[in-house]
């Protein structure tokens, strides 16, 4: 709410909230009715929506996410069964997997996508993203919703700050100038970003763990302590795997590794692909801007194949998913060619690569603002030599 203040929320609200939202807007008292000047693109987009309301197209098929929900716990359970036989490599690779294919099913849940009452939904992404995967739930949802408002939005989407590991845009780079060792890594960014994406579980998790131990606002605090219940028992059903094993404790020990590895590597190489080799906005420029613009000017698809529609968990599809987050994943292939179609029609872009061209562009763009770094840093060396 705060990054709409003063400005129309229509559209990200009803991007968010189903129909029981919706319901309990309708309840409050109106403020007087303002007429903002819509945007063609805006008017179009709204009617857009409607049509895919009528046409049913958010409604939920409950047979599909209960098929999804099996085959991806199954996936996880097979490679704990692997483990506890003594197949620890497989299990723990098998259980990496399952840990990337849970991460979008938690966010499927996570985005009301699944059921009509939002307690199942939350309930659901309790079990998969925090006591199967590790995650805070709340932590997600916190950050999750601000990059889905303001996306790319430089200050305003914590998705995009990844300071000091990470500088995306050349506007970024005046923010680590107070970050004393920042010399040291900047110029390198491009050649360890691959190598660091292994880490990018492990370092939610530790996050998540922060988060849950930190002082929360009033609604957070409601579920604290059910936050801490469900991540205690994900590390416990790990150490009893980890000690029922017929393994070593040093191939125990690889195997929890191994499966939060894999489970990371396989997350980043998709989540990066969508928006941080894209456009960045400055906070002014985001506030400026129309939900309808964000999404579009800063979100690339990867294109489909079978393959990538199982590995990304529809989020190639990320257009169409941030354009409507409760819109179960298995439409959003449906609607593609329609969003195109719609870009094109209010002149708007449709960014949509193959996926190795898309992890060329991240490359090209953590190497372009490194080259801008060292240009800065080589001029600055010579004024500072003048002196």
């Amino acid at each position: 709410m705060m990054k709409y203040h003063d400005k129309d929320a229509t559209d990200v609200f009803y991007a968010f909230h189903g129909q029981d939202g919706i319901d309990k807007l309708n309840k409050m008292k109106p403020m007087k009715e303002e007429n903002p000047n819509l945007t063609d693109q805006e008017v179009k987009f709204r009617a857009l929506r409607k049509q895919f309301i009528e046409e049913g197209l958010f409604k939920t098929n409950l047979w599909w996410f209960v098929y999804k929900t099996v085959e991806t716990m199954g996936l996880g359970f097979l490679g704990i069964y692997l483990t506890y036989c003594g197949h620890w490599l497989i299990g723990a690779i098998l259980l990496g997997l399952s840990y990337q294919q849970q991460g979008w099913l938690a966010h499927d849940y996570s985005h009301q996508q699944v059921f009509q009452n939002r307690r199942l939904n939350n309930f659901m992404s309790y079990l998969i993203g925090s006591v199967y995967s590790g995650y805070s739930v709340n932590w997600w949802k916190e950050r999750h919703n601000s990059h889905h408002a303001i996306t790319n939005v430089l200050e305003g989407d914590p998705d995009v700050d990844n300071l000091p590991l990470f500088v995306w845009s050349r506007d970024d780079i005046v923010r680590m100038a107070t970050i004393p060792f920042s010399q040291k890594i900047v110029p390198y960014q491009q050649y360890y970003f691959i190598p660091f994406t292994i880490w990018l579980k492990i370092i939610w998790n530790l996050q998540s763990l922060v988060f849950v131990s930190g002082p929360h606002n009033v609604p957070l605090n409601k579920v604290a302590t059910w936050e801490k219940l469900t991540l205690g028992l994900h590390y416990t059903w790990i150490a009893l795997v980890m000690i029922a094993s017929p393994i070593s404790w040093k191939a125990a020990l690889a195997w929890f590794f191994i499966s939060e590895w894999v489970g990371g590597g396989c997350i980043a190489n998709v989540v990066f692909m969508n928006h941080y080799a894209c456009k960045q906005m400055s906070w002014n420029q985001g506030q400026e801007a129309t939900f309808l613009e964000l999404q579009m000017l800063t979100t690339r698809n990867v294109e489909p194949t079978p393959f990538m529609n199982w590995f990304c968990g529809g989020l190639n599809f990320q257009i169409e998913h941030h354009l409507f987050p409760t819109m179960p994943r298995y439409n959003l292939l449906k609607v593609r060619p329609r969003i195109k179609e719609f870009a094109a029609s209010v002149g708007l872009p449709y960014l949509s690569l193959p996926y190795v061209q898309c992890m060329k562009e991240v490359l090209g763009k953590l190497e372009d603002v490194a080259t801008h770094y060292n240009e800065l840093t080589r001029q600055e060396a010579a004024q500072q030599k003048k002196k």
